[in-house]
């Protein structure tokens, strides 16, 4: 018989797999959008595309803490009642639904103020588990997966800023004489999404790498 243990262990690896498998292809397709030589139509294509594709990732991310908790309350390392578990999921369920709502509606003002909200959720979570990796008794292995998810989300919220850039770039491009600025801004904008990108995809594999062998520290 399948355990409950087992079943989240399984959530836990799609997710991982969603959120490296998504993210190359993010990667792939922001080559095409500092693509120069190509149309400003094709390009922004690329971009919508990759913001697209994004969705998965961000999915991975928001979905990765209710899931990890399940995973500890079956190791016994922490110990929630199932209140606090239920509030857990609804809160992660209600965060989700505002990622993809931000990500899939107009902007408006309503969005800029609803953003805000995003990235405080974000920053208070790598905040929190960076501080749980820091002072809480974990295990070196919890440890180490607390302190790089916290990082992983912190260059999330730096990648969202290359987003930015890439925007204001493309919004230079309308007119002749910044073209050459905004392509300068893409391109610069491309390498450090490029750096990035890298530094999140390790600290991923990390997370993964200490969740499966669970070393401890001697």
């Amino acid at each position: 018989m399948i355990s409950g243990y087992s079943l989240w262990q399984y959530v836990h690896i799609v997710l991982f797999v969603y959120w490296l498998g998504a993210d190359l292809g993010v990667f792939l397709a922001s080559r095409y959008v500092a693509r120069s030589d190509l149309p400003t139509a094709e390009r922004l294509r690329f971009l919508r595309l990759t913001l697209q594709i994004d969705l998965g990732p961000r999915t991975a991310l928001i979905l990765m803490i209710p899931v990890g908790v399940m995973l500890a309350s079956g190791l016994g390392i922490v110990a929630l009642s199932p209140g606090a578990l239920a509030a857990l999921w609804i809160t992660a369920l209600a965060w989700l639904a505002l990622a993809w709502y931000l990500a899939l509606a107009a902007k408006s003002a309503r969005l800029a103020m609803l953003t805000r909200i995003d990235v405080a959720l974000r920053v208070s979570v790598a905040a929190t588990f960076i501080g749980l990796a820091v002072v809480a008794p974990l295990p070196f292995w919890l440890a180490g997966k607390f302190l790089l998810f916290g990082v992983a989300v912190v260059l999330g919220l730096l990648l969202r800023r290359v987003i930015g850039d890439w925007a204001a770039g493309f919004a230079q491009l309308n007119d002749a004489t910044s073209a050459d600025a905004g392509n300068a801004r893409i391109n610069s904008a491309s390498n450090s999404a490029t750096r990035l990108a890298l530094t999140l995809w390790l600290a991923v594999l990390l997370i993964a790498l200490l969740g499966v062998t669970k070393p401890s520290w001697n």
